[in-house]
């Protein structure tokens, strides 16, 4: 008895392994974790906070570098007694504005994510080395008219950033 599938099944060829699957298989792999890692740094540059913190941390090390690296003219740069007498009372009225300041913005980081909160955090931290770094200076030098500008960029710097804090929208978990 002829039975059509058997021999259709008679004329079938024999599977051959194909030797490059295995080879393929890394191929793809390989492709779709390169993948993953560009979508991973494209996520963080959609991130708007990161990219405008590490344009403040690159902008204020490159003018500190600038500043405290470069020729000083210091006979050019001296305050007049009551200049200084001027700035120090600035320096003074923000030093007071921001401590209030920083008693709300402390609430306020607490009720953030936690990774907007840690880049504020970073930020503020290097805000507060410049400041001390230009403490340091001022007290070698108090009538250098350029440390005091500076000195003035970071405390404006300090108190836009609490404030920014302050009047960030809480977002519910809700």
């Amino acid at each position: 008895m002829n039975d059509p599938i058997f021999d259709k099944a008679k004329q079938l060829q024999p599977i051959v392994p194909d030797d490059a699957l295995w080879s393929k298989i890394e191929d793809d792999l390989i492709r779709e974790s390169q993948q993953k890692r560009k979508n991973i740094f494209q996520m963080a540059l959609a991130h708007k906070s990161w990219l405008s913190v590490a344009a403040v941390l690159i902008i204020s090390f490159s003018y500190l570098a600038i500043y405290f690296n470069s020729a000083v003219n210091l006979d050019a740069k001296l305050l007049s007694t009551r200049a200084i007498l001027k700035v120090e009372l600035t320096e003074k009225n923000y030093m007071e504005a921001i401590a209030l300041l920083e008693k709300r913005a402390e609430n306020q980081l607490g009720q953030i994510d936690n990774e907007l909160m840690f880049l504020y955090r970073d930020k503020l931290a290097m805000i507060d080395t410049q400041i001390n770094q230009c403490r340091e200076a001022i007290s070698k030098n108090p009538g250098n008219a350029h440390i005091r500008k500076y000195m003035l960029a970071a405390l404006q710097d300090k108190k836009h950033t609490l404030t920014e804090i302050i009047n960030l929208e809480i977002r519910g978990d809700s």
